[in-house]
C-alpha cells in the first residue's frame, strides 16, 4: 500500500511544480526568440551566424545557432590562447630576460618576454621604454665593467626563428598588429619614426625612437609648407624609406622591425653607449642553453629583467596587441613539447580546449593573434573554454584580462548602457566579427556566450547586433523592464565580475 502511495505524492509534487517549470521553460524560450532576432536581423547579406549562450549555474544550453561550426575567430583565438597559458602556466609566472658575462662577452639570454619595454606597460609604471637596459647597465656598472672588449651575444633560442607567420598578409608586414616574435623583444618589435622640418626645399631632419643601430633611414624627405610623409619598409629588409614633404615635427609611423633579437640587441647597445659602456664585438646570435634549459658554468648572471604573466594577458585580452599572443602560444609550444614555434604552441592550445570538454575537431589554430584567416574554432568550442575558466582557480585573472564593457579595452565604447556587466573579448578581420565572454544578469547570473560572423560584406551592423544580444542576456530571463530598472537602480548600472563573486 505504501509503494502504491509514492507515485499519487510524486505526481501531486509535479504537478504542483508545473507551472514554476513551465514558466521557467516560457521564459527560456523567448530569450531565445530574442536573441536569434537580434542577431539574424542585421541587415548583412551573407553574413553567417555562429553562437552559443549557457547559463554557468546550471549549464542549460539558453540558445544556439551553428554552435558546432568551426569559424574564423579573428582575435578571439587569443581568449582560448589567454585561458591555456593561465592553465599551464599559472598565474604567478613571470617571462625572465637575463644578463650574464661569459669571459669577455655580455651575455643577454631571452625568455620569450613580448612585453620587455613596451611603451603602455612603462607609462604605467612611470618609467622609459628603456628602463630596463638602464637597469643592465646598472648591472654592468656593478660589476665592474666600463668597457666589453668581447661581443654582445644574444641567446633567442627558446622560440624558433620564425618571427613572421607564413600567412599572415603580406601586404600589412609593416603594421603594429603583425609585429613579428622572437625569443627577445623589445618596444612591441616597432620603431617610431619621427621628423622635423629644417629649411624650404631641404630634407628633413629624421630620427627613430627607440635609438638604434639595428635600422637605417632613407631619407628622401624635402621640408615644405604642405605636410604629407610617407614611410615603407620592405619585407626583410633593415632600411626604413621616408618619402614626401614635412612641413611639422613629430612622429609618421610606428612600423615593424624585421629581426626582433637584433632589434633588442642593438638598442641595448646604445643605451650602454649612453651610459659609458662601450662593447667593442659585434652582436651575435648563440645558443647558450642546454636542452633542459640550464646554462654553461661559465655564463655568470649580472641582472634578470622579469614581466609578469598579467601584464601580458591584458596587453593581449584587453588591448588586442597579436604579438603578445603569439609570444604565449610559442611559450605553450616551448613549455608543451620543446619546441617554440607555432607548430607546438596550436597543439599545446588544442589540447587544452580538448580537456576542457570541447568536441574532437572544433578547433584547428593556427596562430596565436587570430590574424591568420586558416584558424578554426566553434562557439561551442569556445563556451566550453569560457565554462572551465568560470571554475578555474585562475578565474579573476582571465576575465581581468578581458574588456568590460563600458570600462576599458576594445569595448570600452560599446554598450555603455550595462556598463560592466559584458566582459568580453572582441575579434575583427576582414568579413568576420567575434565577442566572446560572460554576461553578468540583473538577476545576479553569469552567462557564458559567444557570437560568431564570418563571410561578412559589412561589419557595423554586426557589432550592433551583438551589443543587443548582450543587452538581452544581461536583462535575463523572466525578468519584467521594472524588475530590470529596479535591480539596475541597486547595483548602480552594473557590476563587476570580481566585485560580485559572493553573490555566486
Amino acid at each position: 500500500m505504501h509503494g502504491r502511495a509514492l507515485p499519487r505524492r510524486f505526481a501531486l509534487l509535479l504537478a504542483l511544480a508545473w507551472p514554476a517549470l513551465a514558466h521557467a521553460h516560457d521564459g527560456t524560450s523567448a530569450l531565445a526568440q530574442q536573441i536569434d532576432a537580434a542577431l539574424k536581423h542585421h541587415g548583412v547579406k551573407g553574413a553567417t551566424l555562429g553562437a552559443q549562450v549557457v547559463d554557468l549555474a546550471s549549464g542549460q544550453v539558453l540558445y544556439e545557432h551553428n554552435a558546432d561550426q568551426p569559424m574564423m575567430p579573428a582575435s578571439n583565438a587569443k581568449l582560448v590562447v589567454m585561458a591555456a597559458a593561465i592553465d599551464s602556466l599559472g598565474g604567478d609566472f613571470q617571462f625572465e630576460t637575463t644578463l650574464a658575462r661569459r669571459g669577455d662577452d655580455l651575455v643577454v639570454i631571452g625568455g620569450g618576454d613580448p612585453a620587455l619595454g613596451d611603451p603602455r606597460l612603462c607609462e604605467a609604471r612611470r618609467e622609459s621604454a628603456t628602463a630596463a637596459f638602464h637597469r643592465f647597465a646598472d648591472a654592468v656598472k656593478k660589476a665592474g665593467i666600463t668597457h666589453v672588449t668581447g661581443r654582445l651575444v644574444i641567446d633567442t633560442s627558446i622560440f624558433d626563428e620564425q618571427h613572421v607567420h607564413a600567412r599572415w598578409p603580406a601586404d600589412q608586414h609593416t603594421a603594429w598588429y603583425e609585429a613579428p616574435i622572437g625569443g627577445l623583444n623589445f618596444f612591441d618589435n616597432c620603431v617610431r619614426v619621427m621628423t622635423e622640418p629644417t629649411k624650404a626645399g631641404k630634407p628633413a631632419q629624421l630620427s627613430m625612437t627607440p635609438g638604434n643601430t639595428a635600422l637605417s633611414l632613407v631619407n628622401k624627405t624635402r621640408t615644405s609648407s604642405k605636410h604629407g610623409p610617407s614611410v615603407h619598409r620592405s619585407a626583410g629588409s633593415r632600411q626604413i624609406e621616408v618619402n614626401g614633404n614635412v612641413a611639422r615635427a613629430g612622429q609618421v609611423a610606428e612600423i615593424t622591425v624585421p629581426d626582433p633579437g637584433l632589434y633588442f640587441a642593438a638598442a641595448l647597445r646604445t643605451v650602454l653607449a649612453a651610459q659609458g659602456i662601450k662593447v667593442d664585438g659585434e652582436i651575435v646570435r648563440e645558443r647558450l642553453r642546454d636542452a633542459s634549459g640550464r646554462l654553461p658554468p661559465n655564463v655568470k648572471t649580472l641582472a634578470i629583467e622579469r614581466t609578469p604573466l598579467r601584464d601580458v594577458l591584458a596587453r593581449a585580452g584587453k588591448d588586442r596587441l597579436g604579438m603578445m599572443a603569439e609570444g604565449l602560444i610559442k611559450m605553450l609550444g616551448a613549455r608543451d613539447s620543446g619546441a617554440g614555434a607555432w607548430a607546438g604552441g596550436t597543439a599545446a592550445v588544442e589540447k587544452f580546449v580538448a580537456q576542457t570538454g570541447a568536441s574532437p575537431g572544433h578547433v584547428d589554430l593556427d596562430d596565436g593573434s587570430g590574424l591568420s584567416r586558416q584558424n578554426r574554432i566553434s562557439p561551442a568550442a569556445v563556451v566550453s573554454v569560457l565554462r572551465h575558466m568560470h571554475g578555474h582557480r585562475g578565474r579573476d585573472l582571465f576575465t581581468a584580462s578581458l574588456s568590460h564593457c563600458g570600462v576599458d579595452g576594445t569595448l570600452k565604447k560599446r554598450m555603455q548602457d550595462i556598463k560592466a556587466r559584458v566582459i568580453a573579448k572582441t575579434g575583427y578581420i576582414d568579413g568576420v566579427r567575434t565577442l566572446a565572454g560572460y554576461a553578468h544578469t540583473l538577476d545576479g547570473r553569469w552567462l557564458a556566450f559567444a557570437f560568431f560572423y564570418n563571410n561578412a560584406s559589412a561589419t557595423q551592423p554586426l557589432t550592433r547586433a551583438q551589443d543587443q544580444a548582450c543587452r538581452l542576456l544581461v536583462k535575463g530571463i523572466g525578468t519584467s523592464k521594472s524588475e530590470s530598472a529596479a535591480n539596475d537602480s541597486k547595483s548602480g548600472g552594473g557590476a563587476s565580475h570580481g566585485s560580485s563573486r559572493k553573490r555566486r
